[in-house]
């Protein structure tokens, strides 16, 4: 509602005097007897207008009111945030005075010492400390000369092995390199932890380290059963007449090269999951002599088998 300029209110005419005459008297009693009418409205009207204003006046005080309080509001919360923008500058300038001044315990949530922004050596540990208890989220070696830890990639004597461990507390990887000069200088091992058990190490071949892993030992029932997880080159000698069978494959292309060394004067049969070539069977083999089988998943998690030859045991 808007404000509005009250209705000037006309005057009274004159009033009759004791002194006028008869006439006059009369004239302007009349006149002031008309007046009366006129003027009641008059006034109705310039007081509605006057309630109009008040109404406005109280309607700008609540709204001065409104806005008086939204400001103490902004001026609050812009306190707020000052106090919380020079807290953390506050925080900036006190860690890059601690970076400058090193050590530190951390930087971004990393464990270890660093002057600067250039992180000194990480834990250095021998074979009592499992890897499996290495930091997560940082690298540290693992170094001993007289043997290796229970869970190290390999049984080296003498190792260096640089240990990163990265993910959650229950969903680990583990990466292993070695760092001796030596056969294994450079051999990269990973592992994987689901909840509380490690995958067995596999190691990451490179142009300098592609060497097939290999498993072996003794055949002494009638029935082994060859699982290519355990190594793509596999080497047992032969001690009784044995079926050869192969776990189902992990994918089509999966392969494994298997050498029956031959301790006696036995045979080897294939399991019924094993297609050997088209008219072909196995030789006999000599007691000392060495038969050579590739085999190859095809699509159907069986297999084909391919004769490598004999050779001297």
């Amino acid at each position: 509602m808007p404000l509005v300029v009250p209705t000037p209110i006309p005057a009274y005419p004159p009033a009759p005097q004791p002194t006028d005459d008869r006439v006059s008297f009369s004239t302007k009693a009349f006149a002031l007897a008309a007046a009366y009418e006129p003027q009641r409205l008059a006034f109705n009207t310039a007081l509605g207008q006057v309630y109009t204003n008040s109404q406005w006046a109280q309607t700008k005080a609540q709204e001065a009111q409104q806005a008086a309080s939204s400001a103490d509001d902004s001026a609050d919360a812009a306190h707020v945030s000052r106090v919380a923008a020079d807290q953390a500058v506050q925080d900036v300038r006190d860690a890059m005075a601690s970076i400058q001044a090193g050590p530190v315990a951390s930087v971004m949530g990393r464990t270890g010492v660093v002057t600067g922004l250039a992180e000194r050596s990480g834990p250095i540990y021998t074979k009592a400390v499992s890897m499996a208890s290495a930091p997560l989220g940082q690298w540290a070696s693992y170094n001993d000369g007289t043997g290796a830890g229970p869970d190290w990639p390999t049984s080296l004597a003498i190792s260096c092995w640089n240990v990163f461990t990265y993910g959650t507390a229950l969903r680990k990887t583990q990466r292993a390199s070695q760092v001796l000069e030596g056969t294994q200088q450079g051999w990269i091992f990973e592992r994987q932890l689901h909840d509380a058990v490690w995958s067995p190490w596999q190691r990451v071949l490179g142009d300098r380290t592609l060497i097939e892993l290999s498993a072996g030992g003794g055949i002494t029932t009638s029935g082994f059963l060859i699982n290519p997880s355990l190594g793509s080159v596999q080497q047992y000698g032969i001690q009784t007449s044995v079926t050869l069978s192969i776990t189902p494959a992990r994918s089509p292309g999966d392969q494994v090269t298997f050498c029956a060394h031959m301790q006696g004067a036995f045979s080897i049969t294939l399991g019924a999951n094993i297609a050997l070539p088209i008219g072909a069977s196995l030789p006999t083999v000599a007691n000392g002599e060495m038969l050579m089988l590739i085999f190859t998943a095809k699509y159907d998690n069986t297999w084909y088998c391919s004769i490598g030859g004999k050779y001297p045991g």
